[in-house]
């Protein structure tokens, strides 16, 4: 066996690790970003918000918004085939996140709209190190292969007659 019994929810599936719980979050800093300015009094934060903010990058954490949604679905009631294809599909779903975001970072900094920064070169950096944890986790892999059996109604006995 690959993994204990403490691996695995009551479902009988593979609890989500907390790493990926963590890279989930991470990939959806944009949304904050997106959100910072309408929420903080801190000059400073709307500045570094407003400096950071992109429509292009928004738009990369939407399919880890989707693997977000399929976490908080994982469980046997769920009859919706969406969701289940989202799980299925879920390690590529946040590759092509953090390869959107490095992309659009880049094309950015090429085409003059931004230049190199610290923030930037740190995304990158997380980024690429995310990326080599999700190609190579065995149980990054095994986690998206499993989703709950989908629940059986209860039989209802026919009436006598």
């Amino acid at each position: 066996m690959k993994y204990g019994f403490e691996d695995y929810n009551e479902y009988n599936v593979l609890k989500i690790p907390l790493l990926l719980v963590l890279v989930n979050l991470y990939l959806l800093k944009h949304f904050l970003i997106f959100v910072l300015p309408m929420i903080s009094p801190i000059p400073v934060v709307k500045e570094f918000a407003h400096e950071q903010f992109s429509l292009a990058l928004l738009f990369s954490g939407i399919p880890a918004a989707l693997v977000i949604g399929g976490m908080f679905r994982r469980i046997p009631k769920t009859r919706s085939v969406i969701i289940r294809w989202i799980w299925q599909w879920g390690r590529l779903l946040l590759l092509s996140s953090l390869v959107m975001e490095v992309g659009f970072i880049i094309l950015y900094v090429v085409l003059g709209f931004s230049k190199f920064n610290g923030v930037s070169l740190t995304f990158i950096y997380v980024d690429v190190v995310l990326t080599i944890f999700l190609l190579k986790s065995r149980r990054v892999r095994d986690v998206f292969a499993e989703f709950p059996e989908l629940e059986k109604p209860p039989e209802t006995k026919p009436a006598k007659s």
